[in-house]
């Protein structure tokens, strides 16, 4: 089983958008998968009430009640991590997966916050010596604008790897308000989005073909 933590202290940074389209890559292709709330708003809860019931399942938590017991057989876990999570509840949380994914927006603040959270995250990481696949995506972007090639330049600084952009997209505000992802769509209509997922997803599984 495979374990994927969404996770940025900053709100609005569309952890719920990229751990919601993520499960529903995996359940395209019959891959068990878990959706672990961590959020007291419960955002990807509610995105799994309205899910049409003929799509394929994902398996939702609160994961503020207790222990998360997913199925026999589920081959993936994603996490969905609240805004103001500090860094020590994070490393926390690292311990027990296997890949952290920080969406980051184009924007000064969110980025000043992104170096800060990964400074912090990398000292607990080296410390504790988890060994952990951590990277970080670019998140509601127009690759034409200053602004996205401003932050282009600042997350490949980082200490960690720069994975994947994902554009300003309104499939994106679709998906969250009918339950379904953008894998689920017609091609005709979100085909660019998910080509830009393709570089995300090979990083998230190692280059591999899924297990």
């Amino acid at each position: 089983m495979r374990s994927i933590l969404v996770v940025n202290p900053k709100g609005g940074c569309g952890k719920t958008t990229i751990a919601t389209n993520l499960a529903t890559y995996y359940a395209v292709w019959d891959i068990s998968t878990a959706l672990v709330d961590l959020d007291p708003q419960q955002s990807s809860m509610e995105w799994l009430r309205v899910r049409p019931k003929d799509e394929n399942s994902i398996q939702g938590f609160n994961g503020l009640k207790g222990r998360i017991y997913p199925e026999e057989g589920t081959r993936r876990v994603i996490y969905d991590c609240p805004a103001r999570t500090d860094s020590k509840k994070v490393a926390r949380l690292i311990e027990l997966v296997d890949v952290v994914i920080i969406p980051v927006m184009p924007s000064a603040i969110d980025m000043r916050v992104a170096a800060t959270f990964v400074a912090d995250i990398m000292g607990h990481v080296k410390k504790s010596k988890t060994k952990v696949s951590m990277g970080v995506v670019a998140n509601r972007t127009h690759k034409n604008y200053a602004s996205y090639k401003a932050l282009a330049k600042f997350l490949r600084a980082l200490d960690v790897p720069f994975v994947g952009a994902l554009r300003n997209s309104q499939n994106y505000i679709k998906a969250a308000d009918t339950g379904v992802g953008i894998f689920e769509m017609s091609m005709s209509e979100a085909k660019p989005d998910m080509k830009e997922w393709a570089p995300i997803i090979n990083w998230v599984e190692e280059k591999r073909k899924l297990k």
